[in-house]
């Protein structure tokens, strides 16, 4: 049995390995078979460190230095089992390097993309672990943070540990630059939790930023925001909280047939997905609305919205003309 500072050693060597490259994985698929070949003739089975040398041509320091470099990389992360994962967490927890940090991040992103993965990670404690580096002050660790809960965010039972994290991303997506890749990776792990119901309620707060970035982002942050709203607009409970938020009256502006298509369809189903709840409110209750709530820009004043309308009816696309009549019919 070796002592606890050999098995930190090899932790460590094992996490680095990890990190390696695009050669690793193949590395460890012929380092697999290399053993099961010697297993079967019955001959010695040479150390690790040979064998990574062989299989990777990567060099391996001595065991005294406490590292054993390559031997996986993210090109096929679903054969990373429970201590390759574990190795890679304590790595990202304890490194102080920015760059094994990103590269832990990309692993675990890779690795998360597969549903085995997703539960392993959460059994491992590794939700905390990841989201935490959305406090990191280099920004692409953050981005990679993002895109790791993106992949995490997938799955059900992640999104009830991770809903605590909901205000720390809704805050990074409020106070970075617009149009960032940091902004971008938020909204796509919004996206994820915005599918159900459930956590809905956490966001009616920054509605108004959503419409604001619907008017002022590039059309990448326009479609992942429509996303968000259409799911919040498919939930009749939340339906008054949209309608009641501040909206700028340039949204108008985005019903045009110059506008990207994939902006222009999604903003039609958002418009018949409230049209239709907002007949259902109205049959329960009557809502006083602001002059610059949405409801206003939308419904208050008729008259530019319908001539927006009006003018789409031209337009040659038969998912649009559908949403359209979705709205004209209500």
């Amino acid at each position: 049995m070796g002592s606890l500072a050999d098995d930190g050693r090899w932790t460590v060597r094992l996490a680095v390995g990890l990190l390696a490259g695009a050669a690793g994985l193949y590395g460890l698929h012929k380092l697999v078979t290399l053993k099961r070949q010697q297993q079967r003739a019955g001959g010695d089975r040479p150390s690790e460190k040979n064998l990574v040398h062989r299989v990777t041509g990567l060099k391996v320091p001595g065991d005294e230095q406490g590292i054993a470099e390559g031997f996986l990389c993210a090109k096929s992360p679903d054969v990373l089992e429970r201590q390759h994962l574990q190795a890679v967490l304590g790595l990202l927890k304890e490194s102080s390097d920015a760059s094994t940090r990103e590269q832990a991040l990309v692993t675990l992103g890779n690795s998360a993309a597969f549903s085995a993965n997703q539960d392993l990670l959460r059994n491992l404690d590794g939700l905390s672990i990841i989201a935490n580096c959305l406090f990191d002050e280099v920004i692409s660790v953050r981005v990679k943070a993002l895109n790791v809960l993106n992949n995490l965010s997938m799955n059900i039972a992640n999104q009830k540990e991770l809903k605590i994290w909901i205000p720390q991303i809704l805050e990074i997506l409020r106070t970075t630059t617009l149009n960032s890749e940091l902004q971008v990776a938020s909204l796509r792990v919004l996206t994820n939790f915005s599918i159900t119901n459930n956590y809905h309620y956490m966001m009616t707060n920054y509605i108004p930023h959503f419409l604001k970035l619907l008017v002022e982002g590039t059309e990448k942050i326009k479609v992942q925001i429509l996303k968000v709203l259409i799911n919040l607009s498919a939930n009749p409970d939340i339906c008054h909280d949209l309608l009641s938020a501040q909206a700028p009256l340039s949204l108008l502006l985005l019903f045009d047939s110059c506008v990207n298509k994939e902006v222009l369809l999604r903003l039609l189903i958002l418009v018949a997905n409230l049209k239709e709840n907002l007949s259902l409110l109205q049959n329960s209750v009557q809502y006083e609305y602001e002059v610059d709530s949405l409801h206003s820009v939308l419904f208050g004043n008729a008259v530019p919205f319908s001539h927006k309308l009006t003018k789409l009816i031209l337009y040659q696309d038969n998912e649009v003309k559908q949403q359209i009549a979705r709205i004209i019919t209500k």
